[in-house]
């Protein structure tokens, strides 16, 4: 009953103040000053949003500097302590939004008022300065502020171990790893806390053009993080197609490669069920082999519910339905255990039929193959229809989806979501995400499961530049 009559008040305080946050989204001192020269500076300072971003918050977001001087110099506000509840200042938040000015200003103005009590070395609660949230959000001109007027170290780490080419490499923006690189070029192979190199995280965020940048300054493509894991790993894992056919055609990466697992790139395109990865990596002869848990690709389709993925593996493969993993479970057994029932009724009852087909299929390959045979010599009359139609009634066939298909899936669509909208104009102001990328921002964006070993590749989370919109 408490916590609840705690969050109507946060949100009847919300309601209540939602004007003077709309006036600082819009830059309106006029509306500042009429409600807030009688309050005194630790009430304005208490004035928050769900997050705990106060108003000064909002106008380094927007770019205000005449409310932004009315704050520190009329109301004498010292925003050095001011934190939304995942401890981003308005210096973090004026880096995403890249307010260069704001920046500037709020450091001229501590340097000549309280020495160094704010600088560029300032963290959130994960780690992050202003120059890694630049790099991250593509704020270019604050990064060149950063680093030539405030020397900021490139080198710097998050708790994760994360520097800021990591950030620029994983988002793919390109000018922002070309500036970092400049100014230190030793960061191209640096990892973080999970092994990960900036070239790992370009892999993961699909970025070709970021990828060969790295390679021009010395990147090394054959350096694991600590799940063992190359650029083909990842690259397959996060669906990157571009990326895996570059980097085995252009580097001539082993398309069998495996982790500490024994995982293989193919049981990474299963897990993800990319139907075209699948196939490009059969076409180039990937062997189907069991990981340390005993899981060949199809199991880790199967127990995706990926149905397309284990018709390409079954046919082309030549994935064995009857395959046990450590656990003594079959493909069916995992997909029934996901909850993916019509997928492992399919399975189980293929599996009587699934030996005859094969070799069936086989026979038919070899006969159409060939060569220099005269077509009326009556030894090879026979066609695929003909022997896949023998003893039809004593055997059962493959169901309808349990074939070849090159059919393609729709892409993930994008996963950022808005901070807040435009205007501030409802109430959805209380249902705002932190402006900081502080919030749950080192999000695991690897498939959790039991069966193949999670790739540790983090990322935050992109949230839409439509906040400095106007």
């Amino acid at each position: 009953m408490a916590l609840s009559q705690t969050s109507s008040s946060i949100h009847s305080s919300i309601i209540k103040n939602l004007f003077l946050f709309t006036a600082c989204v819009q830059g309106d001192l006029q509306t500042i000053e009429n409600h807030l020269n009688s309050v005194s500076s630790s009430n304005i300072c208490s004035i928050r949003d769900e997050n705990q971003a106060t108003l000064i918050h909002y106008v380094s977001r927007y770019g205000h500097l005449n409310i932004l001087k009315y704050f520190l110099e009329i109301k004498h506000i010292d925003i050095s302590q001011l934190c939304t509840r995942h401890g981003a200042t308005c210096l973090h938040d004026a880096a995403v939004c890249n307010q260069m000015d704001i920046l500037k200003y709020i450091f001229n103005y501590y340097k000549r008022n309280f020495s160094d009590k704010l600088c560029w070395t300032i963290r959130d609660e994960q780690g992050n300065t202003p120059l890694h949230l630049a790099a991250y959000y593509n704020s270019l001109d604050v990064m060149h502020y950063l680093l030539e007027e405030e020397f900021a170290d490139p080198h710097y780490r998050t708790y994760n171990g994360f520097q800021p080419i990591h950030f620029a490499s994983q988002q793919g923006h390109t000018q922002c790893v070309k500036l970092l690189l400049s100014k230190s070029p030793y960061t191209v192979n640096q990892q973080t806390n999970q092994l990960l190199t900036p070239v790992h995280l370009a892999c993961q965020g699909g970025s070709l053009e970021t990828i060969q940048i790295l390679i021009s300054y010395g990147a090394n493509l054959q350096l694991k993080d600590q799940n063992g894991l190359n650029c083909l790993h990842i690259a397959c894992q996060n669906n990157h197609l571009d990326i895996v056919q570059w980097l085995i055609e252009k580097h001539n990466f082993k398309i069998n490669d495996v982790d500490y697992m024994n995982n293989t790139p193919t049981h990474y395109a299963a897990t993800t069920g990319n139907e075209l990865m699948i196939n490009y990596l059969l076409e180039k002869n990937a062997k189907i082999i069991s990981n340390n848990n005993g899981n060949t690709p199809l199991h880790l389709a199967a127990q995706h519910g990926h149905r397309h993925a284990c018709s390409i593996l079954i046919e082309r493969g030549g994935c064995s339905l009857t395959s046990v993993n450590c656990e003594q479970l079959t493909a069916a057994d995992l997909a029934k255990n996901s909850g993916y029932l019509l997928l492992a009724n399919e399975l189980r009852r293929d599996v009587n039929s699934s030996s005859v087909q094969i070799e069936k299929a086989t026979i038919v390959r070899l006969v159409i193959k060939k060569r220099n045979v005269p077509h009326a010599d009556a030894s090879n009359q026979v066609t695929e229809r003909d022997l896949l139609n023998q003893d039809e009634q004593s055997s059962n066939k493959y169901s309808s989806w349990l074939k070849m298909t090159n059919q393609t899936r729709e892409e993930l669509q994008d996963k950022g979501s808005n901070f807040l909208n435009k205007h501030l104009q409802q109430e959805s102001l209380t249902n705002t995400e932190d402006i900081s990328t502080s919030t749950n921002h080192f999000e695991h964006l690897t498939n959790h499961n039991e069966f193949i070993s999670s790739s540790s590749v983090v990322a935050i989370p992109k949230w839409s530049r439509s906040l400095i919109e106007r």
